[in-house]
């Protein structure tokens, strides 16, 4: 019989006794740095979403005014101009959301959440279906912490620093 393995005398079996030694802390060593980049990489993704949501509203909108204003060379606002700015902004905010909306479904994959059954839009929901969709997700949870906070930079901007303009 081979040295340290269990042996059942009832029946004369022999059972290989655990692993110990180097083999087991190489794989508990392995073990833990695949936790340690797993959990890394969530919270990469938490951060990209975060930065991404702020994005939507600050850099994706100045990104669209810089473009268009490189575009337009006479240094005339004109009406075409401003429904071209409106129709950019917003198609520039959908495709980012699209993004974001992408990087919540790599997150839910990695962290195996589900997303709800069923996704009925806010403005289509009545209060007593509030409760049946569950918990915000981590990205709505974002969305709102970030629309929040552009509105409170807003109104900081507006009564703290923009003036008056009407004549003294």
């Amino acid at each position: 019989m081979a040295a340290g393995a269990l042996t059942d005398t009832a029946m004369g079996v022999a059972y290989p006794a655990p692993a110990t030694g180097a083999p087991r802390k190489r794989a508990l060593r392995a073990a833990e740095l695949q936790k340690a980049v797993r959990e890394a990489s969530i919270a990469g993704l938490i951060a990209t979403m975060a930065l991404g949501s702020i994005a939507l509203w600050t850099a994706v909108p100045a990104a669209v005014l810089w473009v268009i204003s490189r575009l337009g060379a006479s240094g005339q606002l004109s009406v075409g101009i401003c429904l071209a700015l409106a129709a950019a902004i917003a198609v520039a905010i959908a495709l980012g959301a699209q993004l974001l909306a992408q990087v919540e479904q790599l997150y839910m994959r990695m962290t195996g959440t589900s997303p709800p059954a069923r996704v009925v839009p806010a403005w289509r929901r009545s209060l007593s279906d509030s409760d049946a969709l569950g918990p915000a997700s981590v990205l709505e949870k974002l969305m709102v912490g970030s629309v929040l906070l552009a509105v409170a930079a807003l109104a900081t901007w507006f009564f703290a620093f923009a003036g008056s303009s009407l004549p003294a």
